[in-house]
């Protein structure tokens, strides 16, 4: 059975122990310095702080209002809970398979904790000596600042991460069908879902999206219809993306969501290899769903397993997490073989 490609050179175990130690550097222990570094100039300000102080903007100036310990809380959450939690879902999840998606996981989050210092540090120093926090109008160039940040410590954590070779998936072990005989058909199908965890975690979120909009349609009606486009958009993208169906024959490589769209299609001209391969999403992808790694290939991997890997011409591979990838594969190459025997 053919492999899409050359592989890559194996990552050694010393690489990966460096690229690991790397990323706990810059994903958790800088993150920590800044947002602790942070949360001492903000308690040091508070004091001059308006009490309501300014939390949210609008086009017309303040439109939200909050203590101003909010700052200390959003600068703990925003600028060392999302680093802590992509850099340890990341060095736990991701394991040998580690790569630019790894690495660009961890320079995310020291992208995220600079941001997060230079929009609370920012939003809490331009209040200082105010009695009247409607008073902090002009907030662009703290949101600047922000963003300049976020891709100025991102483009840092990058640089600083090591460059090694991602680690190939593995190959499973091969099935081999008979061949296919003239006007024979023989055609493999099978469906692919998402992982119980994702469609847990998934649902808990529309629950919280839920109460934010039942609160607000209290608290402030004309803003509720956010949490609910929210709500249905997640909704939309859930039917969309939790379970495909899978169809490997003479006619190549179709993938159809069970709500009919999106959908894919691989002719069978345009397939230059097949492999039935191990898949970890986080790892290859970044995450679960319909993705584009920073290899080039197309993931359809809605969980962690035996995933089938087909090489497009001109193109990156596709890659679908589906129970019998090996039949899936080994359907593909006979009828590659018998092509190329004809």
């Amino acid at each position: 059975m053919t492999t899409p490609g050359t592989p890559p050179a194996t990552t050694t175990d010393v690489d990966l122990r460096r690229a690991r130690r790397a990323l706990v550097v810059v994903g958790l222990v800088i993150p920590a310095v800044l947002t602790a570094v942070t949360i001492g100039l903000i308690a040091v300000w508070m004091p001059d702080m308006p009490d309501p102080a300014a939390t949210h903007w609008g086009a017309g100036g303040v439109d939200g209002y909050g203590p101003p310990v909010t700052y200390l809380w959003l600068a703990a959450v925003v600028g060392l809970g999302l680093p802590l939690l992509l850099a340890t879902a990341t060095l736990t999840m991701a394991g040998r398979q580690w790569g630019a998606t790894a690495r660009f996981l961890g320079a995310l989050a020291l992208g995220l904790s600079g941001f997060s210092a230079v929009i609370n540090a920012g939003s809490t120093w331009m209040q200082r000596g105010l009695t009247d926090a409607g008073d902090a109008t002009n907030v662009l160039p703290v949101l600047i600042g922000g963003f300049c940040a976020l891709l100025l410590f991102s483009a840092a954590g990058w640089v600083l991460q090591p460059d090694i070779a991602a680690t190939p998936a593995p190959t499973l072990r091969s099935t081999r069908l008979p061949s296919i005989s003239a006007g024979e058909r023989v055609v493999w199908m099978g469906s692919a879902s998402m992982a119980p965890a994702g469609v847990m975690i998934i649902g808990f979120t529309c629950i919280v999206l839920i109460g934010v909009g039942a609160v607000m349609l209290l608290q402030a009606p004309e803003s509720a219809w956010i949490p609910l486009l929210v709500l249905v958009l997640v909704g939309l993208a859930l039917a969309a993306t939790a379970s495909f169906r899978v169809r490997a024959g003479a006619d190549g490589l179709k993938v159809r969501s069970a709500l009919g769209f999106p959908r894919l299609n691989v002719p069978l001209d345009e397939i230059t290899a097949v492999r039935a391969i191990e898949c970890h999403p986080f790892a290859e992808f970044g995450g679960i769903g319909w993705r584009v790694g920073l290899d080039g290939r197309t993931g359809i991997v809605l969980r962690t397993g035996p995933a089938l890997e087909v090489g497009r011409r001109g193109k990156g591979a596709v890659v679908i997490t589906v129970d019998g990838a090996e039949t899936a594969a080994a359907t593909l190459q006979a009828h590659l073989d018998h092509r190329a025997a004809e």
